[in-house]
């Protein structure tokens, strides 16, 4: 028995296409806007993930996406290392993660303090460089000697003096954290003989002079990126001093330079050979040769609509705009534009339509070609295009008048061409081309909403002007009028639009038979009728009122009252529309979209057997010709990968079953299952798979 978390998913994939819209991924996304037998869609992992399994997969017969689900994981850029006396911390080295870079005591940080892993699976700093603490020489007093060569952090020196002298103050002195020695220099009793003794080295600093005598002068400077702090020349004073300060060298810093407003900054490190680096926060975009002024996206002004205006007057990103039609216009559909990241609107933009107005234009005639358009051009009624002698018809066989009074499908055109024009199915587009060794081919593919119930995806001309293969024949799905769906609308009564929502209650799909309940504000009617598959047309009757008893609800019954539609598919094929007129005084013109499942009638009603959104088939012919090999190099490129070459089984087209030729496509590596490596066989009349080898 599946569980009721299982037969929701199978139904839901049902309401949105053959195999229903794939599963989304963590840190990805799905390219692929159509879902129906044959399609493909690509799974794409976001900057700083890799994908893990096919990245490639295809609506199967048995409305099941190939292979399995892939998933999206974070890079990693390896361990960044640990700098030469110091340490690296941190609980990851995968994408985002940020390591913090310290010293051991008695050691300077040179570089920066964190490095962040990027999507590039490099980390976004080097480790730094760790230098021992250098309090430099510490001078040597007149007569004295000075015992220690190192001047570093934890070093010690020691004075003495010279002959029979004696030394006043601290004989050692030690290299502190501070970089300064601890204490202060002693001296040497008795007289100083005209010399001031070694004024000393300050860490990170130079002196020229070795002349400590009176009158002497000696003068200091500091490595790059120091700054002296101090006397930068010191005299020999008669009295055995020097004048001026004990020089220091201190390492230059920048002071932090702040963080921009809807900005961010990385780098903490402020001293001289170091960077910081600015980003922007979403919505915002740097200003050229500027690291601190930014200026948010804005968008351009959005398309303006004939006999409606636009509401909302903040055009910057994130932010949204609708609109309101003139009086006595309605809008086509509800419509939001909103202001995205790259500085364009996303959404689609209506129209102002007058509510009297309930038919298309004439979508015209190809030359050389004619329209049967018995029904009209209200909303819901088709017209089918035909060519004359001696020409083939290219473009959409049938057109159906949109609620939004604009045509599905594209114009056709009737091209000149010696072989028979064969009888055009409806709800589908016909393309010709050349193709080399086959001559003259048509290929068929259904229309959005609609899907292949037979006959042949692609038809060659022979050379007695005959065509190979079957009719072929699109089809809105048997059942559209799955139980537990729900319709929502309105209908026409006396002038004025009345909501409705329409439920539909119990389906046979053997027979047809549909039993649907429609609500209004003030009355509920139990209906029931057949719906029609070949023609897409359902009429409803009623068999029970629930309402109060008046005259309004009698009356329906006197009047025979009735739905009679046709169903057809959204331009996106995602939804149908069910359209037509209600047979009874002062109804007219009604028009129900269907929305998704009633889930509250409980697990019973969950095992029906739901509809299908099938999108257009895809091209047949054009795989076994050339769309496997162009979109496998195609993936191979996109992926970036190189993989070992594979032998493949192709399909020559032939009309006969088994018609091989072997190719061999770089997208898949040998070691793949070849429930992995599937690619697709078009025959006339059979669909099969074709299977690594």
């Amino acid at each position: 028995m599946k569980s009721k978390q299982q037969i929701k998913k199978n139904n839901i994939n049902h309401i949105a296409g053959h195999c229903g819209i794939p599963d989304l991924i963590v840190n990805g996304q799905v390219i692929g806007e159509n879902y129906g037998y044959r399609d493909t869609v690509v799974y794409q992992c976001s900057p700083g993930f890799r994908l893990i399994g096919s990245s490639v997969r295809i609506c199967q017969q048995d409305h099941n996406w190939s292979g399995q689900l892939p998933s999206c994981v974070p890079v990693s850029c390896g361990h960044p290392g640990s700098p030469i006396y110091g340490r690296t911390s941190g609980n990851g080295f995968n994408f985002n993660d940020v390591v913090t870079f310290s010293c051991n005591i008695g050691y300077l940080m040179q570089g920066p303090t964190k490095a962040q892993c990027q999507a590039n699976r490099q980390w976004s700093q080097p480790p730094p460089i760790c230098k021992v603490i250098d309090c430099g020489h510490p001078g040597i007093p007149p007569n004295a000697i000075l015992s220690g060569e190192k001047y570093t952090f934890g070093s010690t020196v020691h004075y003495s003096c010279s002959g029979r002298r004696s030394l006043i103050g601290q004989a050692s002195r030690t290299c502190q954290l501070n970089g300064h020695w601890s204490g202060t220099m002693p001296h040497c009793s008795g007289d100083t003989a005209g010399t001031c003794g070694d004024p000393g080295i300050p860490g990170h600093g130079s002196r020229e002079q070795t002349n400590f005598r009176t009158k002497s002068v000696v003068q200091f400077s500091c490595e790059l990126g120091y700054i002296l702090h101090g006397s930068e020349e010191r005299t020999c004073l008669a009295n055995g001093s020097w004048t001026g300060r004990q020089p220091e060298c201190k390492v230059i810093s920048c002071g932090d330079p702040g963080i921009p407003a809807n900005g961010l900054r990385y780098g903490d490190d402020y001293v001289v050979g170091q960077n910081v680096t600015y980003m922007c926060q979403p919505g915002y975009t740097m200003e050229a040769n500027s690291s601190k002024i930014r200026t948010s996206v804005t968008c351009p002004t959005p398309p303006q609509i004939s006999n409606g205006k636009q509401e909302g007057i903040n055009f910057d990103w994130g932010f949204s705009i609708s609109y309101v039609c003139s009086p006595g216009y309605e809008l086509s559909f509800p419509a939001v534009l909103t202001c995205v990241g790259n500085g364009t609107w996303s959404g689609e933009v209506p129209q102002c339509l007058q509510p009297t107005r309930t038919a298309c234009e004439n979508p015209g005639v190809p030359r050389h070609g004619s329209q049967n358009n018995t029904f009209g051009y209200q909303v819901g009624n088709i017209v089918q295009f035909h060519c004359r002698k001696g020409y083939l018809l290219q473009g959409s066989t049938t057109r159906t008048c949109l609620p939004d009074l604009t045509w599905s499908g594209i114009q056709p055109e009737c091209i000149a061409h010696s072989c028979k024009q064969p009888e055009s199915p409806a709800h589908t587009n016909v393309a010709g081309m050349d193709l080399p060794s086959l001559g003259y081919t048509l290929i068929y593919t259904c229309q959005p909403g609609f899907f292949l119930a037979g006959g042949s995806e692609h038809r060659v001309c022979r050379s007695d002007g005959t065509w190979t293969g079957k009719i072929p024949f699109c089809e809105v799905p048997d059942d559209v009028f799955a139980q537990n769906y729900i319709w929502k609308g309105s209908y026409n009564y006396k002038g004025k639009k009345q909501p409705m929502t329409l439920t539909i209650t119990h389906f046979n799909a053997s027979s047809g038979r549909v039993n649907a309940t429609l609500t209004n504000s003030n009355m509920e009617l139990l209906l029931s009728g057949l719906y029609k598959s070949q023609e897409a047309r359902l009429m409803l009757h009623i068999y029970l009122i629930k309402a109060p008893y008046h005259t309004s609800a009698n009356k329906l019954k006197e009047d025979k009252w009735a739905m009679d539609g046709f169903v057809s598919a959204e331009p996106d094929g995602a939804t149908y529309v069910f359209q037509g007129f209600i047979q009874g005084k002062d109804y007219g013109q009604f028009g129900l979209q269907r929305l998704g499942l009633n889930m509250s009638k409980g697990s019973n009603s969950l095992n029906q057997s739901h509809g299908t959104n099938s999108s257009s088939v895809a091209i047949a012919i054009l795989v076994p010709f050339f769309a496997l090999i162009l979109a496998g190099f195609g993936f191979y490129l996109y992926k970036q990968r190189t993989a070992p070459k594979t032998q493949y089984t192709g399909c020559s087209v032939h009309e006969n079953n088994n018609g091989q030729a072997a190719f061999e496509n770089p997208m898949y590596d040998t070691n793949a299952k070849s429930v992995e490596g599937k690619a697709v066989r078009f025959d006339p009349n059979l669909n099969t798979v074709c299977t690594m080898v």
